[in-house]
């Protein structure tokens, strides 16, 4: 377990102690709640909001649709939210009517928000904000020195373990074999691969699965829950080819492969940055930066430019805090110069380049884009009393990753 995370999470930029203490002892205390971007009014797509305990995103929208006798399609979100922990979240449903959507969940609260011209999708979010219990932790000194650390160095953007699985951090690797063109590989890795970490008797029937490469064994013996894992055994029962079956899951799980990897270049990229700078706050004329712009009263991360002619203005806007140092998410129209080139060293371990993200199936394909590589802790308005986090996070920006230097350790 901490070999694989070592792999997709970087180097810290804090030199403090741990805090110490756990998170999510119980669901509740982790409380996140989103800021979402929606124009209510009228349209065919109704939205809701939904207060949720010990429900993943996914799971709740497939119990939704069941529950409305509609297909999935007809539902979708902002941004994906973790099982154990309380949640706010908002969904939106196209063409239901306000009283079909009066429905009890347990340990889930639906209310009904308005109609909108348009679904929400992914991304449709301001920010986030957390409110994070850590028991048994230090109070005291130990927060303020992190704190004041970060605000000096920069506070790491990382993308967070939960970008790479459920358990099984192999979602980038999966999506590494798919770039790659090795689609065998890549159904093995995704549908059996063991990891450490895992249920007992679930890595037992993976690695009989992964060494038999026998999709009766997994038919035979994978627990119901793991229905994507099932789906695709019975395709190559049914005589489809991996790739074949591959190609049948949902399109939003298919694109996840990909943007898990390129996740996983980012945090390599991240962390070098960090052991060549010590810091995120240097810039020059090949970097690119981010900039902060203010929605519903928070603030977000919107345009990205490279730095070049515009150097000066760049350089006292990151002083100021209005902006950040952003680096590349790799893909196939991304241009890699100065210190970024990088990124192509470290594709290159994996026998990959820029032209490796264009495919022929689109899901497996990117052309790439950008990421702030500092989350700018100044804007948070974080507190810590009585081992509890409160604060606010612009969107792509994980809870988890900012408690992480506080920590000293990975947590998920």
């Amino acid at each position: 377990m901490k070999k694989a995370t070592r792999s997709v999470l970087g180097k810290f930029i804090t030199s403090t102690p741990p805090i110490g203490g756990e998170i999510k002892v119980e669901a509740e205390d982790f409380y996140v709640e989103e800021i979402a971007k929606i124009d209510v009014g009228s349209g065919d797509y109704a939205i809701i909001k939904v207060k949720k305990m010990n429900w993943d995103t996914l799971r709740f929208a497939n119990v939704l649709a069941s529950r409305l006798k509609i297909s999935k399609k007809r539902i979708s979100f902002a941004g994906t939210k973790d099982k154990r922990a309380l949640t706010v979240q908002y969904f939106s449903v196209y063409k239901v009517g306000e009283n079909e959507l009066n429905l009890k969940f347990k340990d889930a609260e639906v209310e009904f928000v308005g109609y909108s011209r348009k679904a929400l999708e992914l991304g449709d979010l301001v920010g986030n904000k957390f409110k994070i219990v850590v028991r048994n932790c230090k109070n005291g000194e130990l927060f303020s020195k992190t704190l004041n650390e970060l605000k000096e160095k920069g506070t790491p953007n990382y993308f967070g373990l939960q970008r790479f699985g459920v358990l099984r951090y192999v979602t980038h690797e999966v999506g590494k074999l798919l770039l790659q063109k090795n689609y065998e590989e890549a159904f093995w890795t995704y549908v059996a691969k063991p990891f450490e970490g895992e249920d007992e008797k679930v890595k037992k029937i993976r690695e009989d699965l992964w060494n038999t490469r026998d999709p009766r064994v997994g038919l035979r013996e994978l627990p119901k829950h793991l229905s994507y894992e099932r789906s695709l055994l019975q395709k190559l029962r049914e005589g489809k080819s991996e790739l074949e079956a591959l190609l049948s899951l949902p399109r939003n799980l298919k694109i996840m492969f990909i943007h898990a990897y390129q996740s996983y270049i980012f945090n390599r990229l991240l962390s070098d940055r960090i052991k060549d700078f010590g810091n995120l706050k240097e810039i020059y004329r090949w970097d690119y930066a981010c900039y902060l712009t203010r929605e519903n009263s928070y603030f977000t991360f919107k345009d990205f430019s490279l730095v070049d002619w515009n150097f000066s203005r760049v350089k006292r806007l990151i002083a100021e805090r209005f902006a950040a140092l952003a680096l590349p998410l790799v893909g196939y129209d991304t241009k890699l110069e100065g210190w970024n080139k990088k990124a192509k060293e470290i594709l290159s371990e994996d026998n990959l380049d820029l032209k490796s993200f264009k495919n022929e199936i689109k899901e497996f394909s990117s052309p790439g884009s950008l990421r702030a590589a500092d989350m700018i802790i100044e804007i948070t308005g974080i507190t810590f009393s009585n081992c509890t986090f409160s604060f606010y996070l612009p969107k792509g920006c994980y809870g988890t990753v900012l408690l992480r230097e506080f920590l000293k350790k990975d947590v998920a």
